[in-house]
């Protein structure tokens, strides 16, 4: 997403410039005031403390002191009390798409791995999945909803857990591709197959994705589309144009080789 935002903002006259807070919230209060002290046209806002379910106020007035001098757009998050401008992609209907996809193959029994609670995206796929997995009429096992980040460390954390269960999953949904390569690896170390024994599905659609054996059929957020909308929106903002206040980018399913027909 950030290369497209880039390439899009660079097609349009802007230079970016790229702050890494590394999920730090002292860092992203010292970007905030260094970007308007350098007076920037406008800030595109990703990750760190827009992604928290509960909002902290005093980050809220921070916030709000930003946006009376410099235009800001949300990306894949929100806080509550600051009336911003949002581009998010469509991850609901993500979870949808996959749980739909899990029950078409036989599946019944299916868990849901990784994120955190307390991060909107966690929280958001969670309600979704649980919500389709009712509408479908199938139950959601407490033992099948484990989480405890979101990179490959998480995932291996969280397939170990499964292991020791006396009931598993035939198919689990991740909270992202890092987390379904953890799982991947610790359930082909113990001796099961995937998809063969268990299927497996991310999110996100990253490069490792389609590499990492046996390719993980996932839903891609069209990060492309993302970022030059980001940019889009947020340049109509400098230019003091109209432009929405939510824009919702939908998402893809991306089938590959890592879940398959339960014939149990």
């Amino acid at each position: 997403m950030v290369q497209r935002s880039e390439a899009c903002a660079l097609d349009l006259g802007y230079t970016v410039f790229l702050g890494n807070t590394m999920n730090n919230s002292e860092n992203e209060s010292k970007y905030l005031h260094s970007l308007v002290e350098k007076q920037v046209d406008g800030i595109i806002y990703l990750g760190g403390r827009i992604n928290d379910t509960e909002t902290d106020q005093e980050y809220a007035q921070e916030i709000k002191k930003v946006m009376e001098r410099v235009p800001i757009v949300f990306v894949n998050g929100q806080m509550a009390g600051v009336d911003a401008h949002v581009v998010r992609t469509d991850e609901e209907t993500g979870i949808d798409k996959l749980v739909e996809l899990l029950i078409n193959l036989n599946h019944k029994k299916i868990g849901f791995l990784g994120g955190k609670e307390g991060i909107s995206s966690t929280d958001v796929k969670k309600a979704s999945f649980v919500q389709a997995m009712k509408s479908k009429g199938l139950g959601v096992s407490e033992d099948w909803v484990l989480g405890t980040g979101f990179n490959i460390e998480s995932g291996e954390e969280v397939a170990s857990q499964l292991l020791f269960l006396k009931e598993r999953p035939t198919a689990v949904i991740c909270a992202n591709d890092l987390v379904a390569i953890g799982v991947i690896k610790v359930l082909t170390k113990f001796g099961l197959k995937v998809p063969d024994d268990v299927s497996v599905v991310g999110f996100d659609d990253i490069y490792l994705a389609k590499h990492f054996p046996p390719g993980i059929t996932t839903v891609s957020q069209n990060y492309d589309k993302l970022g030059q909308t980001a940019i889009n929106v947020l340049v109509d903002l400098i230019n003091e144009k109209e432009a929405a206040k939510e824009t919702v980018v939908p998402t893809s399913l991306v089938l590959r080789d890592s879940c398959k027909l339960f014939s149990g």
